[in-house]
């Protein structure tokens, strides 16, 4: 997760907090508007798709005939009414939902990206015309490499945050409450069950990934003190060679080379390590999920 402060230091410091971002967002309601009404109709047309396919277990394969069956026979004629034309028909139906679905994300993705883009612009410009009032002592100290990190890598990790991470979290959050309604309305207590799962299974998925934001942070950091080191060799590099120095500030050169590379292998390796593992509780949870559900079927009145 990006640091809530991407800021220079200076006098009179102006901070960017959630807040910031928030009302910068707010300028732009007509996208606003517009993502969160695409996420509502993508979210209602991928929530059904899961229900379909297994409906077609009790209304063809066990011969229990229901409302999918009826709608499709007011459909098609009398002679196509056949379990072939039945899954051909809901297979059909499914691939189209989950279409739309993909579109419509997509479209609302866009919306984001517009949002998040002018609101790392905003910050780029702020933090540009700081550099006009901060003194050469505070410059200096900070260095080339943290000014040039700040302003390009840490938006970059705030950018992807807003654009990507905070649209699939809204329709994530509306397919949730989606699924919710179609579990209570299939079987109350085993909808109970899973409402209640879910909050165990996202606190451990946390707990998981709750290292990850700082080994972003030691890698954008590392990546700093080698563009500080980068930047320096190259403005001294006639000095550096009239004195034979190139083997000596190449080596730093190196040096602060791994450094990024022990740092990025290590937040690769364990983003990637820690969304498997979220993956897993998960999985663990939808397996807990089903295999209640069977016991569901043996004593209640819940078909399969």
């Amino acid at each position: 997760m990006p640091s809530k402060k991407a800021t220079l230091p200076q006098k009179n410091q102006t901070y960017y907090s959630w807040n910031t971002i928030y009302q910068i967002a707010l300028e732009h309601k007509k996208q606003l508007f517009n993502a969160h009404l695409i996420a509502i109709l993508a979210t209602i047309a991928s929530v059904p798709v899961p229900l379909l396919m297994p409906l077609l277990v009790d209304e063809v394969l066990l011969n229990n005939p229901g409302a999918i069956i009826s709608t499709i026979n007011l459909i098609i004629p009398t002679e196509w009414q056949v379990p072939i034309a039945y899954i051909g028909a809901i297979l059909i139906v499914s691939l189209l939902l989950r279409l739309i679905s993909i579109v419509f994300s997509i479209i609302q993705g866009r919306q984001f990206t517009y949002i998040s883009k002018d609101v790392i612009f905003r910050i780029r410009k702020s933090l540009i015309n700081q550099l006009q009032s901060i003194s050469m002592s505070e410059y200096e100290s900070l260095g080339t490499g943290a000014v040039v990190t700040h302003m390009v890598t840490d938006l970059d990790t705030l950018d992807n945050f807003i654009s990507s991470t905070l649209s699939k979290l809204l329709i994530a959050c509306l397919t949730i409450l989606g699924t919710a309604t179609i579990l209570l309305w299939m079987h109350w207590q085993l909808g109970l069950f899973i409402l209640l799962l879910n909050p165990l299974v996202i606190f451990l998925a946390r707990k998981i990934g709750s290292r990850i934001k700082d080994l972003k942070a030691k890698e954008n950091s590392a990546y700093g003190i080698f563009q500080q080191s980068l930047t320096e060799t190259l403005e001294a590099i006639h000095q550096i060679r009239a004195s034979n120095r190139e083997k000596h500030y190449c080596q730093q050169l190196i040096d602060s080379a791994h450094t990024v590379k022990t740092h990025s292998s290590a937040f690769s390796w364990k983003s990637d390590a820690a969304t498997r593992l979220s993956f897993l509780v998960f999985l663990f949870g939808f397996d807990i999920f089903r295999a209640t559900a069977m016991l569901m079927v043996f004593y209640s009145d819940l078909s399969i």
